[in-house]
């Protein structure tokens, strides 16, 4: 009889500092509803992977669900993958960290599974050649990628029914291929679909396998899945179809196909990810006319044939695409090297305990989900990206505690790998960074005993599919069905109109030289001229003390000028001064204004707000777009993380506030989404040939008692 291998992998993931209530939420939904079927069907061989930072939560939530999942394993029917504990991409994070993230997965599985894995799921279906070399050190003796990186590679898909070996300095890996079909087709299609596309590779030798390896969220999470999977009992269905075909239909999980049947040959797979992945690394041009090509080729039937040959880009595009990624993953490596070198030294045991502690800290902080955009919101979404900063910040504050030179110091250093020097200016409260080169801004403001980035923002930037936002129609969520990849609908009515792109990075110390008829209006919308070429111009830096002095010759209104900032940190915050200087023998007038971005809680929320001593508006939400006139502070408070920031001029001043709000893609369609609040406190300025102003700003970070 003809027969042939199916192996169903399934992986569970959520995010390092996702909402309790999400995860609960795909819990019930998800991950419990898809045990019990399981339980039910002891002849179902299947893999399963969950990430450590889903682990940990169970652990703490549902630890009863784990133990659901022990016995499942000792039925004999399950095998538990590993991979990097707090599901990094491997290929962005230092070698000792992958040996570490996966060693530290091997060890939990073992101690609480009492399973010995085999195999790793490797997140995001992210190759890089190199990766054997770690995977092997670490134990680990397979993997699974989708079946793009073979097609890319010049294989054909009747050739990848099998697992192949591969290897990196002699250091050799198992790689099975993930049928892309079935991925698209379950839970999407009637379970018949993969039973008689099964069928059709059945050979009388029996030793051919087909991989069908994808989120476990699709069954529950995704769109209109619970429907399908639960309530319609797809899932059941699909589970009874695989048993009653028992006979030809072989069920086996990774390692039980692995330690049977030989491999299919060697391979050396390219950098890849999955097909989806390369879309959405692209630049936003390039971005659409991929896009075109993809709709060009499905509607003339001729993808399949083409898609090996279509390639997009790769996924560290995101780290020059989205300056935001690079900087978290930047400061994570700089932390990584300057945890590992504290290692090295004559550490006393608490000292160690100290250094685990903040390892830990770190590589929470590796967590993927923040550092990429693709239809998962990902990066655009804030709480990720402060989940990220709050890891990283935890770790910077014990190594700060055991390296007592690192602080109160003043250092130069290239963080952000862009060939220029950033400064780093340190006490025991803060770390501040400033990049002369872009302008002279204040790039990152951690605050350290909150272990909040206060310039955790994100700039508006145009992405490919904002091409189709008007094409998207608002519907309900319980009407959603099909995958997440064919989804265009809108949360809100008319997003289309908030598409605005800045041009410059929105960060503290923006300078701002303006005419006196731009309005707010156009201020927000970008809208407007830049009467100077300070905004991303590089400025000269020195060290003064325990302040740095940034100095720029440029133009305002087409006249020479010059300006100088000089930044100071204090115990309290931050103070900087400007002087302005009219270096041209005409006189020069102009508004101008420095741009302070604050990356708080949400616009929405009542626990975030502006407070103005003037009373002139209390409790406003940070949402609130408006102007206010002769001011000189201006506070924001932010209650749920307990801290609070006052803006002070020292004089009379307009105040803009607007918020910045981005509209991007998720899961269950487009939305508009708070990153941050503008201040920017304006002047109109007269200054004669040869003449200065100075302009002092003061800003305060405090701990709410």
């Amino acid at each position: 009889m003809k027969t042939v291998n199916f192996i169903f992998g399934i992986h569970n993931h959520q995010p390092v500092g996702n909402f309790d209530r999400v995860i609960e939420d795909a819990y019930r939904r998800s991950y419990l509803p898809f045990i019990e079927v399981l339980e039910a069907f002891p002849d179902i061989h299947i893999s399963l992977h969950y990430s450590g930072c889903l682990l940990e939560w169970l652990e703490e939530k549902h630890p009863e669900f784990i133990e659901r999942i022990v016995s499942l394993v000792k039925r004999g029917n399950v095998e538990i993958l590993s991979g990097g504990f707090y599901e990094p991409i491997l290929a962005m994070i230092p070698e000792r960290d992958r040996v570490g993230q996966i060693e530290m997965m091997n060890k939990y599985i073992k101690n609480r599974f009492g399973y010995v894995p085999e195999g790793l799921w490797l997140t995001e279906r992210v190759w890089e050649p190199d990766l054997p070399r770690a995977i092997s050190e670490a134990g680990i003796k397979y993997v699974a990628v989708d079946d793009y990186h073979f097609l890319s590679n010049g294989f054909f898909k009747d050739q990848l029914t099998g697992y192949f070996v591969t290897e990196d300095s002699g250091k050799k890996v198992g790689i099975f291929p993930i049928s892309q079909d079935l991925r698209y087709a379950i839970p999407f299609k009637d379970p018949e679909f993969t039973v008689e596309y099964l069928k059709s590779y059945a050979t009388e030798d029996g030793s051919i396998c087909i991989v069908m390896a994808d989120d476990g969220e699709k069954f529950g999470v995704w769109p209109g899945t619970y429907r399908t999977a639960y309530e319609e009992k797809w899932l059941e269905r699909f589970f009874e179809l695989l048993v009653d075909n028992k006979d030809w239909l072989k069920l086996r999980t990774f390692s039980e196909y692995y330690n049977t049947f030989s491999p299919r040959g060697r391979v050396y797979l390219p950098t890849a990810s999955y097909f989806e992945m390369s879309e959405w690394s692209l630049p936003w041009k390039a971005g659409e006319k991929f896009s075109e090509l993809i709709e060009e080729f499905s509607s003339s039937g001729r993808l399949d044939e083409i898609k090996p040959f279509l390639k997009g880009g790769m996924w560290r595009n995101f780290l020059s695409k989205y300056p935001e990624s690079n900087w978290m993953q930047k400061k994570m490596l700089y932390l990584s090297d300057t945890l590992h070198a504290l290692g090295r030294k004559n550490l006393s045991k608490y000292e160690l305990a100290r250094l685990r502690e903040a390892r830990k800290h770190l590589w929470r902080g590796m967590c993927n989900c923040a550092y990429w955009h693709g239809v998962f919101g990902g990066l655009y979404l804030p709480h990720l990206r402060d989940a990220i900063y709050n890891e990283l910040i935890a770790c910077e504050k014990i190594i700060r505690g055991l390296d007592k030179e690192g602080c109160d110091t003043v250092r130069k250093l290239d963080i952000d790998c862009d060939g220029r020097e950033e400064i780093i200016l340190c006490n025991e409260k803060f770390t501040v960074v400033v990049s002369p080169s872009r302008g002279g801004i204040i790039e990152e403001l951690s605050f350290l005993e909150k272990k909040v980035n206060i310039l955790n923002t994100m700039s508006r930037y145009r992405e490919a599919y904002h091409s189709k936002l008007k094409q998207a129609q608002q519907v309900d969520e319980s009407e959603l069905s099909g995958s997440i990849h064919d989804i265009l609908v809108s949360k809100e009515k008319d997003l289309d109109k908030y598409l605005y792109y800045d041009r410059y990075p929105r960060k503290m110390l923006v300078d701002h030289f303006i005419k006196p008829d731009v309005s707010l209006e156009g201020f927000v919308k970008g809208e407007y001229y830049e009467d100077s070429d300070f905004i991303g111009g590089g400025f000269s830096f020195r060290r003064r003390g325990k302040s740095i002095v940034l100095t720029r010759d440029g133009w305002v209104n087409w006249k020479r000028f010059g300006i100088k900032k000089v930044i100071t940190i204090e115990k309290t915050g931050i103070f900087v001064e400007y002087t302005l200087e009219n270096t041209d023998t005409k006189e020069n007038s102009f508004r101008f204004g420095v741009e302070f971005n604050f990356a708080m809680s949400r616009g929405d929320s009542a626990d975030a707000y502006y407070l103005t001593e003037s009373g002139e508006i209390s409790k406003k939400s940070l949402n609130f777009t408006g102007k206010l006139r002769n001011l000189k502070k201006v506070s924001i408070l932010d209650e749920s993380r307990e801290f609070s920031v006052i803006l002070d001029v020292g004089e009379p001043m307009e105040f803009w506030m607007f918020p910045v709000e981005t509209v991007s893609i998720s899961e269950s369609g487009f939305e508009k989404v708070y990153q941050s609040s503008v201040v920017i406190p304006w002047l109109d300025v007269v200054l004669k040939p040869g003449c200065k102003r100075k302009i002092a700003y003061f800003l305060s970070i405090f701990t709410l008692s």
